[in-house]
């Protein structure tokens, strides 16, 4: 299995502290892994459920893995051609229409090497008579929050199942309603399934903490720190909450071009302990270190009760917007000008 805790630093402090997953949080883990391949992750389920001695969990990842198995079969099957599959960049802008998969897939592969764009291959229906416009739902709101979703709606246009691929045509997720009544079986909003299930774990991060999100490279600046996270955990087994494996977060601020610093929250699995690396002749990113730096130290001090030089906090913030600004044409124009020819249209 690969490593299902992505966070290096996290990843030491519960070995020191000697922390460990169950194997039911770790088959959550392992599910919601970012950056891996859909197989990847079957893989890892399929490994974790001859080890384990959860029979319930090794019950429940069959029953995901015949799942996933059955929605990919019935996804490259074309039935009597009453699909076309649609290759799509992720912008939405459809870019061909294929009667069957592999061509689909093959094309797929020749525009992203061609244009550097990733692509997703939807299965769209191809409506052809009165009862093809009453559909599944492919919209479903969590029962857990009070949301009621009919079974069936009038056919908008979306796909039945879709893939979405990496440059090498590798699939990474697979997004499917063809099989409702199978769907029932692994549905993600039982809360006694391991797919989304909400993980309780340490995190002695404090706020002011410098931070990098491991999916994008984005820095942040954590707005809360173990205090907070702790009195979080409590309030949910006190409240009885109903919480999912994204509620699993921790609030961060990462600074917009415009010199915003704008929340997110982020969870504590995914980011490590690091200050915006130094790269040379890069304004924006020394400015950036400024910036962060600032906030970090107002918010560390804030956390105990004490203030720390607000105005450095603005005026880094601004200095960062007024290097991230884009000069327009006609202003590179004219900074670049020579002569007075040069800026006579």
């Amino acid at each position: 299995m690969f490593e299902i805790v992505p966070s290096q630093w996290m990843k030491k402090y519960f070995e020191e502290i000697d922390f460990a997953f169950t194997d039911f949080q770790k088959a959550t883990l392992a599910w919601n892994a970012p950056g891996k391949l859909r197989q990847e992750i079957l893989d890892a389920l399929e490994e974790l459920s001859e080890e384990t001695r959860d029979e319930i969990l090794r019950r429940q990842i069959n029953e995901r893995l015949n799942y996933e198995k059955k929605t990919f079969e019935i996804f490259i099957y074309n039935q009597s051609g009453r699909y076309v599959y649609v290759v799509e960049n992720m912008e939405y802008e459809s870019c061909g229409f294929f009667v069957d998969y592999d061509r689909a897939l093959k094309y797929a592969k020749k525009y992203m090497q061609t244009y550097e764009l990733k692509c997703r291959i939807n299965k769209q229906l191809i409506v052809a008579a009165d009862e093809d416009e009453i559909v599944h739902n492919p919209w479903r709101g969590n029962p857990n929050l009070g949301f009621e979703t009919e079974e069936y709606c009038a056919y908008e246009g979306d796909a039945v199942a879709s893939v979405t691929l990496n440059m090498y045509g590798e699939i990474e997720r697979v997004c499917s309603y063809e099989l409702p009544e199978e769907e029932k079986i692994v549905d993600g909003y039982k809360v006694g399934r391991f797919e989304y299930h909400f993980i309780k774990m340490p995190c002695p991060l404090q706020a002011g903490t410098p931070v990098k999100d491991i999916r994008d490279g984005s820095y942040y600046i954590l707005g809360e720190g173990e205090e907070e996270w702790n009195r979080y955990l409590d309030r949910i087994e006190e409240k009885e909450w109903y919480v999912d494996f994204s509620d699993i977060q921790m609030m961060c601020y990462g600074l917009t071009e415009s010199g915003i610093w704008s929340h997110e929250h982020i969870n504590p699995l995914y980011i490590e302990v690091e200050f915006p690396t130094y790269i040379e002749d890069d304004p924006k990113r020394q400015a950036l270190r400024y910036a962060t730096k600032a906030l970090g130290d107002y918010l560390s001090h804030k956390s105990n009760g004490k203030e720390f030089c607000p105005d450095l906090v603005l005026k880094y913030a601004r200095k960062y917007a007024e290097v991230c600004r884009k000069k327009s044409s006609s202003e590179k124009m004219l900074e670049e000008a020579k002569k007075p020819e040069d800026i006579m249209l």
